[in-house]
């Protein structure tokens, strides 16, 4: 007897104009991220920022967007859901953006950490934690692995062995014409993967008035593994500013 899918199993399979969609949503992002790097200062505030980032994405023709920016500087980094405020830029700050836009209604999503000059040894040490968390499980998909608690597990354990009980959320969901779609990579999730869904892939660690780090990106499960849809440099260097 065949299995009859759900309707939210229905909508985590992408076809090639719903792919091209996020994809194309994904690409604006970037040109979004990448405009706002350069309009970074000292003394900026993140308002300022998050100002600008919607009028980037209004000039690019994506008005739409996936969800409210986080724009957050220095400590304010520790609060994953950080709303943006008047704190000003200042040397030695960890910034994180979190943004998305929409395209024919089909979101991106993506989170970067960046460093505001030189960073600490701590620093340091949380950003390179948090970025091998997100290759182990992103390696773990591209091997074939469909189950979300498995993959949830692979980065959550490595960052609890260094981090205790700080990983406060889960590892990413799937996106699509909602933010926040089925499946969801979770401790307790019984999802499997279907291939051709879109996830996101977002370990972080946050620690309270020091600052936090989280990474995201957007991956394709594909029959052979995954494919990874985030085209912005993640690795130590490019992240110091």
């Amino acid at each position: 007897m065949q299995k009859i899918k759900l309707i939210h199993e229905v909508r985590a399979v992408k076809n090639r104009r719903e792919l091209a969609n996020i994809i194309k949503a994904q690409r604006i992002s970037e040109r979004v991220l990448k405009a706002t790097l350069l309009k970074l200062k000292t003394g900026i505030t993140e308002l300022a920022v998050e100002a600008f980032i919607k009028k980037s994405f209004i000039k690019l023709g994506a008005p739409i967007l996936s969800f409210s920016p986080i724009v957050s500087f220095g400590k304010n980094t520790a609060n994953i859901h950080h709303v943006p405020g008047k704190t000003k830029l200042k040397r030695g700050d960890i910034i994180m953006f979190d943004f998305g836009c929409t395209v024919n209604h089909y979101c991106s999503d993506m989170t970067r950490t960046y460093f505001w000059g030189e960073l600490s040894k701590k620093q340091k040490k949380v950003y390179k934690d948090v970025l091998q968390a997100m290759d182990l499980a992103i390696d773990k998909i591209k091997k074939g692995e469909h189950s979300a608690k498995i993959i949830d597990k692979v980065a959550r354990s490595f960052l609890s062995k260094k981090y205790k009980n700080n990983f406060k959320h889960g590892l990413g969901h799937g996106v699509g014409t909602v933010i926040h779609e089925w499946p969801n990579f979770k401790p307790k999730s019984e999802d499997i993967l279907p291939v051709g869904c879109v996830m996101t892939v977002e370990p972080g660690i946050y620690l309270k008035g020091f600052g936090g780090v989280r990474i995201e990106d957007m991956v394709l499960i594909t029959k052979k593994g995954a494919k990874n849809l985030t085209k912005v440099a993640k690795n130590l260097k490019s992240v110091i500013l």
